[in-house]
């Protein structure tokens, strides 16, 4: 057990070591404990005159005095530190200063006041500073401001510094040139579905190039087709906007349908402001982009279609050139069986032609037989045809007297009768006779023939 005792001791002083709080490091700049609460406001060296900020307007050189009052309304008394710096407009429009890390080059530098004041609780304070122009400044308007601040701390390191304080303008007097410069960019968004409209975005930059205080409200006109669809979009107006200062917007424009390429021109009209000083001063800009919109949606929409149609008019060509084909092998397939029919009907009357032929060739053997006289003889053919046959007969020749052979030849000679029937003439005529009823027969055989006709 008399061991552990110094182990026990030893931690027992770490932990008493560890639990000592340490001392917080005080700086100038600490303020008391509690909230700090108080306003600062122009004034005419006897109190507040109702103004929210001084706006004078002096010429190079000269040189006047102003008061600022703080009021402090903290439960203890507040030494606060007084700055001049120069001034600006946000984007939202809000004036602010400089802070202190950042180098004034303007009204900042022109106005003289102490570095601090000391303010009792519920107390004000009044504070004169000066403001002198320089001999060479420019003419036109110079933002500024004064400020009281504190700083608060919790260690060495870091703190935060709270001012309240209002803006100085100061115009110097001159010629005033109000003057804008502007710049646009567009974009299109558009939709996978080609019955959605997409979307248009149009960015744009303006600049106070002149020496006065400017009042902006932009514009955003669009158009495609030549000019057969246009519209025109209101930018965010600015409030105001200090010479050198820029000012960024955009316009989205929805439900936009993609035409290929959309013009676009923003067009800013400005007019001086002033709150103690009148000023009607105006200025424009303007600048104009292409923004392009291709219909990728719909296009690929188009050309699906188009496809489609093409199918279509495909598989119906092929159809049409499949039906063709079926009636022009039908067409042929009747032309063939013609074709054999007739060579069929050919081969049945071969016989009857051969006939005619030796009909034709047998007529003129007939006709040159010798006959003993002319005879008319009227045949009756099949199927009532008279047939009239007209057989010439050879004129009679007077005999010659043979002339006497040198030797007595004893010869018996028969002479034709000449009332004999002709029996060349007579096969001439039935071979005439069988041609006709051939010739019958084929025709009334074509006649009842089935191939006859057009294919169907």
């Amino acid at each position: 057990m008399n061991r552990f005792l110094p182990r026990i001791a030893i931690a027992a002083l770490a932990l008493a070591l560890l639990s000592i709080p340490s001392a917080p490091a005080a700086y100038a700049d600490d303020q008391p404990d509690g909230d700090v609460t108080w306003s600062m406001r122009p004034s005419d060296g006897a109190g507040e005159d109702g103004r929210a900020w001084i706006e004078r307007e002096l010429e190079p050189g000269e040189s006047v005095v102003e008061h600022l009052l703080v009021r402090n309304l903290s439960a203890s008394t507040v030494t606060f530190r007084l700055s001049a710096a120069d001034g600006y407009f946000t984007e939202t429009g809000r004036f602010n200063m400089l802070t202190a890390d950042q180098e004034s080059v303007g009204v900042g530098t022109w106005i003289e006041l102490p570095d601090e004041v000391e303010v009792p609780s519920g107390g004000d304070a009044i504070v004169p500073f000066t403001i002198t122009v320089p001999d060479d400044a420019t003419p036109g308007d110079h933002p500024g401001g004064v400020a009281s601040s504190i700083r608060t701390s919790s260690n060495g390191e870091f703190g935060i510094e709270s001012r309240v304080g209002f803006r100085v303008m100061t115009r110097v007097t001159g010629e005033l040139a109000p003057s804008l410069a502007a710049e646009s960019t567009g974009t299109f968004t558009g939709s996978w579905n080609p019955f959605d409209p997409g979307r248009l975005d149009v960015d744009y930059v303006i600049e106070n190039t002149g020496n006065t205080r400017l009042s902006v409200t932009p514009q955003v006109a669009a158009s495609a087709l030549f000019g057969l669809v246009s519209f025109t979009v209101a930018g965010e107006p600015i409030a105001e906007m200090a010479p050198g200062e820029s000012r960024s917007g955009t316009v989205r424009v929805s439900s936009v349908w993609p035409l290929f390429a959309y013009s676009t021109k923003v067009v800013a009209s400005a007019t001086g402001v002033s709150d103690e000083l009148a000023s009607g001063e105006t200025a424009s800009a303007s600048a104009a982009s292409v923004v392009v919109a291709i219909p990728w949606a719909q296009l690929a929409a188009i050309a699906l279609a188009a496809l489609l149609i093409w199918l279509m008019w495909q598989d119906r060509r092929r159809r049409e050139r499949l039906v063709s084909a079926r009636i022009e092998q039908a067409r042929q397939e009747g032309r063939e069986s013609v074709s054999a029919g007739s060579a069929r009907s050919l081969r049945r009357g071969a016989p009857v032609i051969v006939l005619v032929v030796l009909l034709a060739i047998a007529l003129p053997v007939g006709g040159a037989t010798p006959a003993s006289a002319a005879d008319d003889t009227d045949l009756v053919g099949p199927h009532g045809v008279v047939i009239h046959v007209e057989i010439a007969r050879t004129p009679e020749v007077a005999p010659v007297a043979p002339v006497a052979p040198p030797a007595q030849v004893d010869r018996d000679v028969s002479l034709p009768r000449p009332n004999a029937p002709d029996f060349t003439a007579l096969a001439g005529i039935g071979l005439a006779v069988m041609g006709v009823g051939a010739a019958a027969y084929v025709v009334s055989t074509r006649l009842r023939s089935p191939g006859r006709g057009s294919a169907p």
